[in-house]
């Protein structure tokens, strides 16, 4: 009897839909930059070279030889779609990805961090992978615009330069914040109030931005700028990059109706307004990153105050001033906590025949073995040399002495090998204190957890105490038997 043999299924691309992803949002863009073109000149608008290389920049697994031919078929196809020569739509392609190569080829060298506009020093290398992509493409392209056009280099040099430079500032720093996760969860849900009040930078916006084209004249254009400012100070990154492109491209909109042409024949008018809102969006991009370094920095220096250096749990001071302002939030909702108090068995022992160092490596695992135990709610935190103290919220007795089981059971198993050779295994003793609805102060738990530690111990150590001051019944539990 043969049995049919089948050809195992091959696994999807994980590529496929970003490349399709990137086909149609690159198509979009040249449409929108060829519907900008005025007539037989080029494009007064090309969003689609900052979008390629913000693209590749943001999501390195793109850059690679077929995004490229992809992005090269999509620039040709959408020139050939809307009239243009075959001739034209290759020389200016060449011209738009040689310009996006030499830009890639500087910021693909940065780290996330950098590249991801989150310090200070990002709009810097910003602007001069801008001014390198831009360069790169004007050399070539200034080329195709005289071929086809009858033009003067030098002026359709300045025109190019400066609408890439204005395109790549306005729309790189955009894509390069893009947040991570899904779209729902890129601005935080706040109450209603707070809602409101988020609104008021971006209303100050639409005020200055009215008050721009209403009362015009040669200072409209700054009339945003500290309303942008505010959006810097109150906003997220891609919040604020996201105005500001919404902002500058209002205001060429607005100030090419019937005003300027964006063509050689308005040459200065063009240019100084294409390189006035490149600047105008400086300003708030660089606030917003210096904002994100300084919030960062600010975490990290919060974290080493507040977490011990060796183990990584809270500090005796932020495990007491956290757990304290728990207990206090548990007790007006009138629901339950217990405390732990954790003591290595033998610790010194570790030391003496081991050194300091086996010691530390030994916290340093006790601590990772706890937490992996414990639910993200509980508080862990280092109180003493060995000693640890845990607080449950919201956990009655019986789901309090599993989980010190369970912190026994999983300490019991831990093995560190040491580079001696040598394995250590250890236990734990745990004095558990309990409080049904209304928590009292937390050291007074604490003192409680300790005196049942000291029972544990007594008792023969590698078990879990429970304190009979909030139970009726005192029991010494071994983790074997709970």
């Amino acid at each position: 009897m043969f049995r049919p043999v089948f050809a195992p299924l091959s696994r999807p691309n994980p590529l496929l839909a970003p490349s399709a992803g990137l086909a149609v949002g690159l198509f979009a863009a040249c449409l929108i930059g060829i519907l900008s073109r005025p007539e037989a000149f080029l494009a007064s608008f090309w969003p689609a070279n900052a979008v390629l290389l913000g693209v590749l920049l943001r999501w390195p697994a793109l850059a690679r030889a077929s995004s490229w031919m992809i992005a090269a078929a999509v620039m040709v196809l959408a020139d050939l779609l809307t009239g243009s020569s075959t001739p034209s739509a290759l020389w200016l392609t060449g011209a738009n990805l040689l310009g996006v190569a030499c830009g890639w080829c500087f910021l693909q060298r940065l780290d996330t961090p950098l590249l991801q506009l989150r310090r200070q020093k990002s709009v810097p290398y910003v602007l001069v992978g801008s001014l390198l992509a831009t360069a790169g493409s004007t050399l070539i392209g200034v080329g195709a615009s005289v071929y086809l056009y009858p033009l003067v280099w030098d002026q359709t040099a300045l025109m190019w330069f400066s609408t890439e430079l204005m395109n790549y500032m306005l729309i790189l720093p955009v894509i390069l914040s893009v947040p991570q996760g899904h779209p729902r969860h890129w601005w935080p849900e706040l109450p209603v109030r707070d809602s409101l009040l988020r609104l008021l930078p971006l209303l100050a916006v639409a005020a200055t931005e009215y008050a721009a084209v209403t009362l015009g004249g040669p200072g409209a254009m700054a009339f945003t700028v500290p309303a942008l400012l505010w959006c810097a100070l109150s906003y997220g990154l891609f919040t604020t990059t996201l105005l500001s492109l919404l902002v500058c491209s209002w205001k060429i909109l607005s100030i090419s109706m019937g005003v300027i042409e964006f063509t050689p024949t308005d040459l200065e008018q063009a240019l100084s307004l294409r390189l006035g809102l490149m600047l105008l969006s400086l300003g708030p991009l660089a606030v917003a990153c210096t904002q994100i370094a300084r919030t960062e920095l600010l975490d990290r220096l919060d974290r080493a105050a507040s977490h011990d250096s060796l183990t990584d749990v809270l500090t005796r001071g932020a495990f007491m001033g956290r757990g304290q302002r728990l207990l206090e939030r548990l007790q007006h909702e009138s629901r339950p906590a217990a405390v732990l108090m954790l003591d290595l068995d033998h610790f010194k022992r570790v030391n003496d025949l081991h050194g300091h160092a086996a010691g530390d490596a030994l916290l340093r695992a006790f601590a990772k073995t706890v937490a992996r135990v414990l639910r993200p709610q509980d508080l862990l935190g280092r109180v003493g040399g060995e000693e640890f103290a845990v607080l449950l919220p919201n956990v009655r007795p019986a789901v309090a002495e599993q989980i010190a089981s369970r912190i026994c059971t999983a300490v019991r198993a831990q093995r560190l090998a040491l580079p001696q050779g040598a394995v250590l295994q250890v236990t734990v003793s745990i004095g558990l204190a309990c409080s049904d609805g209304q928590p009292p102060a937390l050291d007074a738990l604490l003192q409680r957890a300790d005196g049942a530690l000291y029972q544990a111990k007594a008792a023969g150590r590698d078990a879990w105490q429970r304190s009979p001051a909030s139970e009726l019944r005192p029991a010494l539990a071994p983790a074997m038997h709970a």
